[in-house]
């Protein structure tokens, strides 16, 4: 099963895109299990005020449970990406 992820974001925020290079690499090394939708929140003024001093904030797009915010935390990411079966 694919997770999607949306990562909050604005035009022209470096940490933005310094997380979108890290999730796309990481995609690479995954063989599609996750999506990454980009939401701007330039576009919507309910995400601009929920996250306009947090971004990037990279959620889970089912539970929107929070993995990071402003840096890419790789293992956050891949611990929910793949689960303990413990």
């Amino acid at each position: 099963m694919t997770v999607k992820l949306w990562l909050y974001s604005r035009a022209g925020c470096h940490l933005c895109d310094e997380m979108l290079k890290e999730l796309e690499a990481l995609q690479r090394t995954t063989a599609g299990i996750f999506t990454v939708d980009v939401l701007d929140i330039g576009r919507d003024p309910e995400l601009h005020r929920r996250y306009s001093l947090r971004i990037p904030v990279l959620a889970v797009a089912a539970s929107g449970e929070v993995l990071c915010e402003a840096r890419f935390n790789r293992k956050a990411v891949l611990d929910h990406l793949t689960p303990s079966t413990q």
